[in-house]
């Protein structure tokens, strides 16, 4: 049975980044994932590079954690929308929070598109 899109999400935020579970990452990820960020041009990335965009970052933090603060599933049963909080420290000690939204498209079970409007340090207020 396949997942549903918001089922996909939270694992991929969840259980990938927050558990470094790397092989749950290959399953949830699609041949091909375009991200679009505000003001630049959408780009492709495959799925070893979507994985290891995850181990790269997971290589200069010490901790890492995404906490959805709103997870909204669309009717289409195809995009979820996120508000997060991510606490980290750095391999240097210095410790900082971001806060984002995303919204991922989600396929027969895997994450092929992303929207994200850029991140700010700080917390939601």
């Amino acid at each position: 049975m396949t997942r549903s899109a918001r089922e996909v999400v939270e694992l991929y935020n969840l259980v990938v980044w927050n558990q470094r579970d790397f092989a749950l990452a290959e399953e949830l990820l699609g041949d091909t994932i375009i991200r679009h960020e505000v003001g630049e041009a959408a780009h492709t990335l495959t799925r070893a590079q979507a994985v290891r965009r995850i181990v790269d970052m997971w290589e200069i933090t010490e901790t890492i954690r995404f906490d959805l603060n709103l997870v909204v599933a669309g009717d289409d049963g195809e995009h979820v929308a996120i508000v997060y909080e991510s606490p980290m420290e750095l391999k240097d000690g210095t410790q900082t929070t971001i806060g984002s939204m995303e919204v991922f498209r989600v396929v027969d079970g895997r994450i092929v598109e992303v929207w994200n409007c850029g991140y700010k340090q700080g917390v939601w207020a």
